[in-house]
């Protein structure tokens, strides 16, 4: 499926520019950045007072007196632009006392799923996550030539393949054969998570059910996310954390950064239900229910295609009252997801205060 196509049909449809989960702050400017085509991009914005200067770079983290001026003095809270998808462009929309870092969360790959950046959100003490450095995907075994020169122009470094080796196998990843990345990548087996979903019967069952999975995985994927977080505190980034989907594995990690950066939970919550926006659960009915299918055994995969609308629906898509849910039990069990990353994934105050520097602006 083409990405690009899939974000053009969601503007004409109005689809993109009412995203949950993309708000920034509750004060303050707050800015959204939507493809309408490959060579033109909207920006919207709220918040502040008088009127705003929006300046341009491919440099996520460039400083105002090196980016390019693009509209001055706007007092309209939107603008359009003449703007292909490459050299990735990174907005500072500023009225001058205040500002706000805006890039397109989903990029715009032909081959992608559901690959999207983890930038933008504000954190509790009103920083941006910086754009640019950690980003969250599906399987990447249909990215074409041009998206591995797109990505490549982006600097990954380091992959963290969280799949099982029966989906690494089955769709293996084309940036193992790269000398410019290392996919990091862990050996477990999702039999009995997949065996307990297919048990559900109601949407309610459904997200329980997937909630205990996801704190499952908090223990069955350990080493990959302890490595993930040790990479990123030894600021080997920019770094990608994919699945098959790239809403369960991947969303519980992204979940885990997050939080560990002091994103509050709504908005850990909104980025997890992005998924569904981005990758409609229609779209896995016609591939075979995506991760599960392929984490299952034969038997398992028929079973699946036998569940409720309404469970189907859960495991498919994002339902944020999974995450929430998820979080929630987390906070029983741990104290919260800081909690979890220094009991089980090696992190300190000290590493935690590391992170933030780090990913922080």
């Amino acid at each position: 499926m083409d990405r690009r196509q899939f974000l053009t049909a969601g503007v004409a449809a109005g689809a993109m520019s009412s995203l949950p989960g993309l708000s920034l702050a509750a004060t303050g400017l707050d800015g959204r950045a939507t493809r309408l085509d490959l060579n033109r991009l909207r920006l919207d914005w709220s918040g502040g007072t008088g009127p705003a200067l929006v300046l341009v770079s491919s440099d996520p983290d460039a400083p105002a007196f090196l980016m390019r001026p693009m509209k001055i003095g706007l007092r309209a809270r939107s603008a359009e632009f003449e703007l292909a998808t490459s050299p990735r462009p990174y907005f500072l929309i500023t009225n001058g006392s205040e500002q706000v870092r805006v890039s397109e969360r989903l990029l715009p790959l032909q081959g992608g799923r559901n690959f999207r950046d983890l930038g933008g959100y504000r954190t509790a003490s009103g920083q941006q996550v910086r754009w640019g450095q950690i980003y969250r995907s599906g399987v990447m075994t249909s990215l074409t030539a041009a998206d591995f020169a797109y990505l490549r122009r982006l600097g990954i470094t380091v992959i963290c393949d969280l799949r099982s080796p029966q989906e690494r196998k089955a769709e293996p990843s084309p940036l193992m054969a790269s000398d410019a990345v290392q996919v990091l990548s862990h050996d477990y087996d999702m039999t009995s998570s997949m065996g307990r979903l297919i048990s559900a019967r109601t949407r309610e069952e459904a997200v329980s059910v997937f909630a205990d999975a996801y704190v499952d995985f908090a223990a069955m994927l350990a080493p990959i996310y302890t490595e993930m977080f040790s990479r990123l505190v030894r600021n080997q980034a920019p770094l990608a954390i994919n699945c098959t989907a790239g809403k369960d594995r991947t969303g519980m990690a992204s979940a885990l950064i997050l939080s560990v950066l002091g994103v509050p939970r709504e908005t850990v919550i909104a980025d997890y239900g992005l998924s569904q926006t981005f990758v409609p659960p229609a779209y896995y009915r016609t591939q075979g229910l995506g991760a599960a299918a392929n984490a299952s055994t034969g038997g398992q995969a028929a079973a699946f295609g036998g569940l409720p609308e309404a469970v189907a629906n859960v495991i498919m898509g994002s339902d944020p009252d999974v995450m929430r849910l998820t979080l929630a039990r987390l906070d029983r069990e741990f104290g919260g997801p800081i909690g979890l990353a220094k009991a089980r994934f090696g992190l300190t105050d000290a590493s935690i205060a590391r992170l933030r520097e780090t990913y922080l602006v």
